[in-house]
């Protein structure tokens, strides 16, 4: 049956919503993320949070949710590491769709589960909805609109020079999350594996609506320049083109640069920085033709 609000939407409050919630030392943002969820004009829902043993205040944040909402769950209290948080989450997940929110980004709106419901049932052949969003700063002020598409050709029909996909405003059928598990041997790339795996076997729907704020605070684990990360995204190139992609030796050629210089006392931190923007400056000038870090 469905559900008509005050505001005039409808609720397709039949469809429930899992939303995975991996926290670590983010007390600064962890009400955020869990109040925006909160908010939405749309009940049925459940918010299964997997901390990764947090020695700031962000668990007892995570508590009270859980005593005055019975909505949300704390899921675990231990893991190793981001995908393993989000795997443990969805394990105990007994949604229809599915979609992790990091505990230091927001949904932007209430009425996004609303628009994601809708958006499922007017589209059916779609297995993956993926919409739109915008980076905040640390203070969860608007920065910009994130536009990770450069190239006019570089839609879900060529995903594989597709720079990114914006993961907190991505949401999936339960079928998705059954047939490709997250690899959890990833630190830094598992969600873009994920993606690309789905894209490869399940139907993949773009809408423009920006429903989601990616917060940028310089500690985000997408901005750390590390060979080991370097090395991961070599690993997507990797599973993306091949293993004689030029594309995966030029990363391992930049990751052992990056390893060699940044053993360099003083300077090694500033030499590391330059290569990450002459890399990235040429990777959007090539249309993501050449890979960037």
């Amino acid at each position: 049956m469905l559900d008509v609000k005050a505001a005039g939407k409808i609720s397709y409050n039949i469809m429930k919503i899992s939303i995975a919630v991996p926290s670590y030392n983010h007390e600064k943002y962890i009400y955020d993320c869990l109040k925006s969820i909160q908010d939405q004009d749309y009940d049925n829902y459940e918010v299964l949070i997997s901390d990764g043993g947090s020695t700031d205040q962000s668990l007892t944040i995570i508590k009270d949710f859980c005593v005055t909402d019975n909505r949300f769950t704390l899921a675990s209290v231990s893991d190793d590491g981001q995908a393993d948080a989000i795997m443990k989450s969805f394990s105990v997940a007994t949604g229809e769709i599915f979609c992790f929110l990091n505990s230091d980004d927001v949904y932007l709106n209430k009425d996004v589960f609303n628009d994601v419901a809708t958006s499922f049932l007017n589209n059916k052949d779609a297995d993956i909805i993926s919409f739109s969003g915008c980076y905040i700063d640390s203070n969860g002020k608007y920065i910009k609109q994130i536009n990770h598409r450069y190239h006019p050709f570089d839609t879900t029909s060529n995903m594989k020079h597709r720079t990114a996909v914006l993961q907190p405003a991505t949401f999936w059928k339960r079928e998705v999350y059954l047939s490709i598990p997250i690899n959890i041997e990833y630190h830094f790339v598992f969600d873009a594996m994920f993606f690309y795996q789905a894209y490869s076997k399940f139907s993949w729907l773009d809408l423009p609506k920006s429903v989601a704020g990616h917060r940028l605070h310089g500690l985000n684990k997408s901005l750390k320049i590390c060979s080991e990360r370097i090395n991961e995204l070599a690993e997507l190139e990797r599973l993306k083109f091949g293993s004689l992609s030029f594309r995966v030796f030029y990363l391992k050629i930049i990751s052992i640069l990056i390893a060699t210089f940044g053993n360099i006392p003083f300077i090694g931190k500033t030499i590391n920085r330059t290569i990450y923007y002459i890399v990235n400056s040429v990777s959007f000038l090539t249309f993501y033709r050449l890979p960037s870090i």
